[in-house]
Protein backbone atom coordinates (compact mmCIF):
# COMPACT_ATOMS: atom_id res chain seq x y z
CA UNK A 1 0.00 0.00 0.00
CA UNK A 2 1.39 3.47 -0.93
CA UNK A 3 1.84 6.32 1.53
CA UNK A 4 -1.17 8.29 0.24
CA UNK A 5 -3.60 5.40 0.86
CA UNK A 6 -2.34 4.94 4.43
CA UNK A 7 -2.87 8.64 5.25
CA UNK A 8 -6.43 8.51 3.85
CA UNK A 9 -7.41 5.55 6.09
CA UNK A 10 -5.98 7.27 9.17
CA UNK A 11 -8.15 10.38 8.52
CA UNK A 12 -11.28 8.25 8.08
CA UNK A 13 -10.75 6.41 11.39
CA UNK A 14 -10.09 9.67 13.25
CA UNK A 15 -13.36 11.17 12.02
CA UNK A 16 -15.32 8.11 13.14
CA UNK A 17 -13.80 8.27 16.61
CA UNK A 18 -14.70 11.96 16.97
CA UNK A 19 -18.31 11.36 15.93
CA UNK A 20 -18.80 8.46 18.40
CA UNK A 21 -17.37 10.25 21.43
CA UNK A 22 -20.47 12.44 22.34
CA UNK A 23 -22.78 9.42 22.13
CA UNK A 24 -20.60 7.31 24.41
CA UNK A 25 -20.20 10.21 26.81
CA UNK A 26 -23.98 10.71 26.97
CA UNK A 27 -24.58 7.02 27.65
CA UNK A 28 -22.06 6.96 30.47
CA UNK A 29 -23.67 10.00 32.14
CA UNK A 30 -27.11 8.43 31.84
CA UNK A 31 -26.02 5.20 33.49
CA UNK A 32 -24.33 7.00 36.37
CA UNK A 33 -27.40 9.20 37.00
CA UNK A 34 -29.69 6.17 37.15
CA UNK A 35 -27.36 4.47 39.61
CA UNK A 36 -27.25 7.57 41.83
CA UNK A 37 -31.10 7.78 41.80
CA UNK A 38 -31.48 4.16 42.87
CA UNK A 39 -28.98 4.56 45.73
CA UNK A 40 -30.24 7.94 46.95
CA UNK A 41 -32.13 7.81 50.32
CA UNK A 42 -34.06 10.91 49.27
CA UNK A 43 -35.84 9.43 46.27
CA UNK A 44 -39.27 10.91 45.54
CA UNK A 45 -41.02 7.60 46.10
CA UNK A 46 -39.43 7.02 49.52
CA UNK A 47 -40.11 10.58 50.59
CA UNK A 48 -43.77 10.26 49.68
CA UNK A 49 -44.16 7.07 51.73
CA UNK A 50 -42.48 8.48 54.83
CA UNK A 51 -44.19 11.86 54.82
CA UNK A 52 -47.09 12.10 57.32
CA UNK A 53 -50.41 12.89 55.72
CA UNK A 54 -52.43 15.94 56.73
CA UNK A 55 -56.19 16.33 56.98
CA UNK A 56 -58.00 19.64 56.66
CA UNK A 57 -60.85 20.35 59.11
CA UNK A 58 -62.47 23.65 60.10
CA UNK A 59 -59.78 25.64 58.29
CA UNK A 60 -57.02 24.01 60.33
CA UNK A 61 -54.53 21.32 59.36
CA UNK A 62 -54.44 18.35 61.67
CA UNK A 63 -51.44 16.06 61.34
CA UNK A 64 -52.36 12.39 61.53
CA UNK A 65 -50.16 9.62 62.85
CA UNK A 66 -48.44 8.04 59.83
CA UNK A 67 -45.54 5.62 60.33
CA UNK A 68 -44.95 4.55 56.74
CA UNK A 69 -45.12 0.90 57.79
CA UNK A 70 -47.75 -1.80 57.57
CA UNK A 71 -50.18 -2.34 60.44
CA UNK A 72 -48.46 -5.59 61.38
CA UNK A 73 -45.14 -3.79 61.98
CA UNK A 74 -44.62 -2.47 65.50
CA UNK A 75 -42.99 0.91 65.67
CA UNK A 76 -41.58 2.32 68.92
CA UNK A 77 -43.38 5.45 70.00
CA UNK A 78 -41.58 8.60 71.05
CA UNK A 79 -44.61 9.85 72.96
CA UNK A 80 -46.78 8.54 75.78
CA UNK A 81 -49.89 9.97 74.16
CA UNK A 82 -52.50 7.59 72.77
CA UNK A 83 -52.23 7.38 69.00
CA UNK A 84 -54.81 6.45 66.42
CA UNK A 85 -54.05 3.57 64.05
CA UNK A 86 -51.59 4.63 61.35
CA UNK A 87 -51.66 3.75 57.69
CA UNK A 88 -49.30 4.30 54.77
CA UNK A 89 -50.34 5.95 51.51
CA UNK A 90 -50.44 2.53 49.92
CA UNK A 91 -52.69 1.12 52.64
CA UNK A 92 -55.09 4.03 52.36
CA UNK A 93 -55.84 3.02 48.78
CA UNK A 94 -56.01 -0.73 49.43
CA UNK A 95 -56.86 -2.05 52.89
CA UNK A 96 -57.09 0.84 55.36
CA UNK A 97 -58.36 4.39 55.71
CA UNK A 98 -58.93 6.95 58.44
CA UNK A 99 -61.97 9.19 58.33
CA UNK A 100 -63.14 12.01 60.56
CA UNK A 101 -66.87 11.90 61.27
CA UNK A 102 -69.41 14.00 63.11
CA UNK A 103 -69.12 12.98 66.77
CA UNK A 104 -71.66 10.45 67.97
CA UNK A 105 -72.08 8.26 71.05
CA UNK A 106 -71.73 4.51 71.41
CA UNK A 107 -71.74 2.05 74.30
CA UNK A 108 -69.63 -1.10 74.49
CA UNK A 109 -72.08 -4.02 74.48
CA UNK A 110 -69.74 -6.99 74.10
CA UNK A 111 -66.99 -8.14 76.42
CA UNK A 112 -64.90 -10.38 74.19
CA UNK A 113 -63.41 -7.75 71.86
CA UNK A 114 -60.02 -6.06 71.85
CA UNK A 115 -59.35 -2.34 72.11
CA UNK A 116 -56.16 -1.27 70.35
CA UNK A 117 -53.69 1.60 70.18
CA UNK A 118 -50.97 2.23 67.59
CA UNK A 119 -50.65 -0.40 64.88
CA UNK A 120 -52.93 -3.06 66.36
CA UNK A 121 -50.80 -3.23 69.48
CA UNK A 122 -51.31 -2.58 73.21
CA UNK A 123 -54.50 -4.65 73.18
CA UNK A 124 -56.95 -4.23 76.07
CA UNK A 125 -60.16 -6.13 76.75
CA UNK A 126 -63.51 -4.48 76.09
CA UNK A 127 -64.86 -6.14 79.27
CA UNK A 128 -63.21 -3.40 81.33
CA UNK A 129 -65.45 -0.85 79.62
CA UNK A 130 -68.63 -2.96 79.31
CA UNK A 131 -71.79 -0.82 79.13
CA UNK A 132 -69.81 2.42 79.32
CA UNK A 133 -70.55 5.20 76.85
CA UNK A 134 -67.95 6.89 74.64
CA UNK A 135 -67.68 9.48 71.88
CA UNK A 136 -66.65 8.55 68.35
CA UNK A 137 -65.04 11.19 66.16
CA UNK A 138 -62.99 9.00 63.81
CA UNK A 139 -63.53 5.72 62.02
CA UNK A 140 -60.84 3.41 60.74
CA UNK A 141 -61.27 0.74 58.08
CA UNK A 142 -58.77 -2.10 57.97
CA UNK A 143 -59.02 -5.19 55.77
CA UNK A 144 -62.71 -4.56 55.23
CA UNK A 145 -63.52 -4.19 58.95
CA UNK A 146 -64.63 -0.91 60.50
CA UNK A 147 -63.26 0.34 63.81
CA UNK A 148 -64.32 3.27 65.99
CA UNK A 149 -61.84 5.57 67.76
CA UNK A 150 -63.45 5.98 71.20
CA UNK A 151 -62.86 8.54 73.91
CA UNK A 152 -64.55 10.42 76.71
CA UNK A 153 -64.56 14.21 76.88
CA UNK A 154 -61.55 15.60 78.69
CA UNK A 155 -59.88 12.18 79.03
CA UNK A 156 -57.20 10.39 77.00
CA UNK A 157 -58.57 8.33 74.12
CA UNK A 158 -59.19 4.67 74.92
CA UNK A 159 -58.27 3.36 71.48
CA UNK A 160 -60.09 1.80 68.55
CA UNK A 161 -62.59 -1.07 68.65
CA UNK A 162 -64.51 -3.13 66.12
CA UNK A 163 -67.92 -1.54 65.43
CA UNK A 164 -69.63 -4.88 66.14
CA UNK A 165 -68.67 -4.52 69.81
CA UNK A 166 -70.62 -1.28 70.27
CA UNK A 167 -74.10 0.13 69.73
CA UNK A 168 -75.58 3.58 69.37
CA UNK A 169 -78.29 4.49 71.91
CA UNK A 170 -81.12 3.97 69.40
CA UNK A 171 -79.72 0.93 67.62
CA UNK A 172 -82.51 -1.61 67.03
CA UNK A 173 -82.12 -5.28 67.84
CA UNK A 174 -84.38 -8.34 68.10
CA UNK A 175 -82.92 -11.48 69.65
CA UNK A 176 -84.08 -14.80 68.27
CA UNK A 177 -85.86 -16.59 71.12
CA UNK A 178 -88.93 -18.86 71.31
CA UNK A 179 -92.13 -17.78 72.99
CA UNK A 180 -93.01 -20.17 75.84
CA UNK A 181 -96.42 -20.27 77.52
CA UNK A 182 -96.83 -21.30 81.14
CA UNK A 183 -100.16 -22.91 80.19
CA UNK A 184 -99.46 -24.84 76.98
CA UNK A 185 -98.31 -27.58 76.55
CA UNK A 186 -97.62 -27.86 80.31
CA UNK A 187 -100.17 -26.06 82.47
CA UNK A 188 -98.41 -24.34 85.36
CA UNK A 189 -100.41 -21.20 86.30
CA UNK A 190 -97.77 -20.36 88.93
CA UNK A 191 -94.82 -21.39 86.73
CA UNK A 192 -93.89 -18.09 85.06
CA UNK A 193 -90.25 -18.35 86.23
CA UNK A 194 -89.69 -21.78 84.66
CA UNK A 195 -91.41 -20.76 81.41
CA UNK A 196 -89.42 -17.52 81.16
CA UNK A 197 -86.16 -19.28 81.95
CA UNK A 198 -86.96 -21.73 79.14
CA UNK A 199 -87.12 -18.78 76.73
CA UNK A 200 -83.56 -17.83 77.70
CA UNK A 201 -82.39 -21.41 77.18
CA UNK A 202 -84.26 -21.53 73.88
CA UNK A 203 -82.28 -18.53 72.65
CA UNK A 204 -79.17 -20.64 73.24
CA UNK A 205 -80.40 -23.56 71.17
CA UNK A 206 -82.50 -25.53 73.64
CA UNK A 207 -85.31 -27.42 71.90
CA UNK A 208 -88.57 -26.59 73.65
CA UNK A 209 -90.72 -29.68 74.09
CA UNK A 210 -93.46 -30.74 76.52
CA UNK A 211 -91.09 -33.18 78.25
CA UNK A 212 -88.45 -30.50 78.64
CA UNK A 213 -90.92 -27.98 80.11
CA UNK A 214 -92.27 -30.59 82.55
CA UNK A 215 -88.73 -31.34 83.66
CA UNK A 216 -88.10 -27.62 84.22
CA UNK A 217 -91.24 -27.15 86.31
CA UNK A 218 -90.95 -30.41 88.27
CA UNK A 219 -87.44 -29.55 89.42
CA UNK A 220 -87.78 -25.82 90.03
CA UNK A 221 -86.05 -25.07 93.39
CA UNK A 222 -88.63 -24.57 96.13
CA UNK A 223 -88.54 -23.54 99.77
CA UNK A 224 -86.77 -24.32 102.04
CA UNK A 225 -84.01 -24.19 99.38
CA UNK A 226 -82.38 -20.76 99.63
CA UNK A 227 -84.11 -18.42 97.19
CA UNK A 228 -86.55 -21.14 96.14
CA UNK A 229 -90.13 -20.51 95.14
CA UNK A 230 -92.90 -20.73 97.73
CA UNK A 231 -95.97 -22.54 96.45
CA UNK A 232 -96.80 -25.27 93.97
CA UNK A 233 -96.36 -24.26 90.31
CA UNK A 234 -99.27 -26.51 89.20
CA UNK A 235 -101.90 -25.81 91.85
CA UNK A 236 -100.72 -22.65 93.58
CA UNK A 237 -101.12 -24.31 96.99
CA UNK A 238 -99.10 -22.38 99.55
CA UNK A 239 -98.03 -19.80 96.99
CA UNK A 240 -96.22 -16.78 98.43
CA UNK A 241 -93.57 -15.68 95.94
CA UNK A 242 -91.65 -16.78 92.85
CA UNK A 243 -88.10 -18.07 92.90
CA UNK A 244 -85.42 -15.38 93.39
CA UNK A 245 -83.28 -14.30 90.40
CA UNK A 246 -80.11 -15.66 92.01
CA UNK A 247 -81.63 -19.09 92.59
CA UNK A 248 -83.21 -19.09 89.11
CA UNK A 249 -79.89 -18.28 87.43
CA UNK A 250 -78.20 -21.05 89.41
CA UNK A 251 -80.94 -23.46 88.37
CA UNK A 252 -80.58 -22.44 84.70
CA UNK A 253 -76.88 -23.31 84.84
CA UNK A 254 -77.76 -26.93 85.60
CA UNK A 255 -78.90 -27.22 81.97
CA UNK A 256 -76.41 -27.59 79.12
CA UNK A 257 -77.77 -24.55 77.27
CA UNK A 258 -77.87 -22.47 80.45
CA UNK A 259 -74.20 -22.60 81.43
CA UNK A 260 -73.79 -18.88 80.77
CA UNK A 261 -76.91 -17.60 82.56
CA UNK A 262 -76.06 -14.95 85.15
CA UNK A 263 -77.89 -12.91 87.77
CA UNK A 264 -77.54 -9.19 87.00
CA UNK A 265 -79.84 -7.92 89.75
CA UNK A 266 -78.57 -4.74 91.38
CA UNK A 267 -79.89 -1.44 92.68
CA UNK A 268 -77.71 0.14 89.99
CA UNK A 269 -79.30 -1.91 87.19
CA UNK A 270 -81.21 0.34 84.79
CA UNK A 271 -83.36 -0.10 81.72
CA UNK A 272 -80.47 1.34 79.72
CA UNK A 273 -78.42 -1.64 80.91
CA UNK A 274 -81.25 -3.93 79.81
CA UNK A 275 -81.28 -2.21 76.41
CA UNK A 276 -77.53 -2.72 76.02
CA UNK A 277 -77.77 -6.41 76.91
CA UNK A 278 -80.45 -6.83 74.25
CA UNK A 279 -78.43 -4.83 71.71
CA UNK A 280 -75.57 -7.22 72.45
CA UNK A 281 -77.79 -10.17 71.49
CA UNK A 282 -78.77 -11.26 75.00
CA UNK A 283 -82.44 -11.63 76.04
CA UNK A 284 -83.22 -10.46 79.59
CA UNK A 285 -85.62 -12.08 82.05
CA UNK A 286 -86.96 -9.43 84.44
CA UNK A 287 -89.33 -9.37 87.41
CA UNK A 288 -92.46 -7.22 87.23
CA UNK A 289 -96.24 -7.20 87.58
CA UNK A 290 -98.72 -9.63 86.05
CA UNK A 291 -102.05 -8.95 84.38
CA UNK A 292 -103.69 -10.43 87.52
CA UNK A 293 -102.14 -7.77 89.77
CA UNK A 294 -104.61 -6.51 92.41
CA UNK A 295 -104.83 -2.87 93.56
CA UNK A 296 -102.44 -2.25 96.43
CA UNK A 297 -100.30 -5.30 95.61
CA UNK A 298 -96.83 -4.00 94.77
CA UNK A 299 -94.93 -7.29 94.92
CA UNK A 300 -93.18 -8.18 91.64
CA UNK A 301 -94.19 -11.82 91.49
CA UNK A 302 -94.11 -12.33 87.73
CA UNK A 303 -91.29 -13.10 85.27
CA UNK A 304 -91.20 -11.88 81.67
CA UNK A 305 -88.54 -11.73 78.97
CA UNK A 306 -87.31 -8.78 76.91
CA UNK A 307 -86.06 -9.89 73.49
CA UNK A 308 -85.97 -6.69 71.45
CA UNK A 309 -85.44 -2.94 71.39
CA UNK A 310 -86.39 -0.31 68.83
CA UNK A 311 -87.11 3.42 68.97
CA UNK A 312 -87.46 3.60 72.75
CA UNK A 313 -89.65 0.49 73.00
CA UNK A 314 -88.92 -3.00 74.31
CA UNK A 315 -90.27 -6.23 72.84
CA UNK A 316 -91.66 -8.27 75.76
CA UNK A 317 -92.59 -11.96 75.81
CA UNK A 318 -95.07 -12.58 78.65
CA UNK A 319 -95.63 -16.31 79.38
CA UNK A 320 -98.99 -15.65 81.10
CA UNK A 321 -100.98 -16.44 77.91
CA UNK A 322 -102.08 -19.61 76.19
CA UNK A 323 -100.74 -18.64 72.79
CA UNK A 324 -98.18 -16.24 71.37
CA UNK A 325 -101.03 -14.82 69.30
CA UNK A 326 -103.09 -13.75 72.33
CA UNK A 327 -103.49 -9.99 72.38
CA UNK A 328 -104.03 -7.33 75.02
CA UNK A 329 -106.94 -7.94 77.38
CA UNK A 330 -106.90 -11.73 77.06
CA UNK A 331 -105.11 -12.32 80.36
CA UNK A 332 -105.95 -11.18 83.89
CA UNK A 333 -107.76 -7.99 82.72
CA UNK A 334 -105.60 -5.53 84.66
CA UNK A 335 -105.05 -3.38 81.60
CA UNK A 336 -102.01 -1.67 83.06
CA UNK A 337 -100.17 -4.94 82.49
CA UNK A 338 -102.44 -7.06 80.26
CA UNK A 339 -100.55 -6.24 77.05
CA UNK A 340 -100.75 -9.63 75.34
CA UNK A 341 -98.29 -12.46 74.87
CA UNK A 342 -95.94 -10.45 72.64
CA UNK A 343 -95.95 -6.67 72.81
CA UNK A 344 -93.80 -3.63 72.12
CA UNK A 345 -93.88 -1.56 75.31
CA UNK A 346 -92.60 1.98 75.87
CA UNK A 347 -89.70 2.40 78.25
CA UNK A 348 -91.93 4.32 80.69
CA UNK A 349 -94.36 1.38 80.94
CA UNK A 350 -91.63 -1.06 81.91
CA UNK A 351 -89.97 1.48 84.18
CA UNK A 352 -93.20 1.63 86.22
CA UNK A 353 -92.88 -2.04 87.20
CA UNK A 354 -89.09 -2.41 87.04
CA UNK A 355 -87.52 -3.51 90.36
CA UNK A 356 -83.86 -4.00 89.31
CA UNK A 357 -84.18 -7.80 89.39
CA UNK A 358 -83.14 -9.67 86.24
CA UNK A 359 -81.09 -12.49 84.78
CA UNK A 360 -79.50 -12.81 81.33
CA UNK A 361 -76.72 -14.56 79.44
CA UNK A 362 -73.10 -13.45 79.73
Amino acid sequence: MDKKSVLKKIKTLSAAILLAAPIASSSIVSVVSAADEAQSPQSSQTTQTQQPSQTEQSGKTEQTDQTGKADQTKTPSSSNQTKAPSTTNKEQTTTASNKKVKTFKVAIIKKNYGIYQGNFENKKSSSKYFHKTFNVSKTFTHNGKKYYWINQKGKPAIGYINKNAVATPNQAKIVKAPYVSQYVPVKTPWGCAGASMSMLLGSQGQKITASFLKKVQDNLPMQPTKGGQKGDVYTGVGFGYVISPGALAKYARTFKTGKNVINISSKKLTLDDIRMYVQGGKPVLYYGFSSYQKPGDNVRNHCKVIVGYEKGKFLVYDPLYYSKHDGAGTGGKNMNYDHGAIAWLPKATIQHEFCHKAITIK
